[in-house]
């Protein structure tokens, strides 16, 4: 089980590396990471293997699509499924 340390630095490591793939935003404080972008109103898409994730256009989209996110992800955890992100 993680301790409540642990966790928060879990959290830090994965705001640093989104911050990181976010043109503009490489020194952005965690709270405006999360108003702009992880706050994104959207739909989740479970279909078997894959979830998809997709976001609703907002202002802060263009970032979002110049990011050097990858266009799917195996998560272990999750019994190796994918993730997606669309833009509507």
């Amino acid at each position: 089980m993680l301790t409540r340390t642990r966790r928060v630095s879990h959290v830090d490591d994965l705001l640093a590396a989104l911050r990181a793939r976010l043109p503009g935003y490489h020194a952005a404080a965690p709270d405006t990471l999360q108003r702009r972008f992880l706050e994104t109103p959207g739909t989740i898409i479970n279909s078997g293997d894959t979830v998809t994730v997709r976001l609703e256009r907002r202002a802060y989209a263009p970032v979002l699509r110049k990011a050097s996110l990858p266009a799917q992800t195996t998560v272990p955890w999750w019994g190796n499924r994918i993730l997606r992100y669309e833009f509507a």
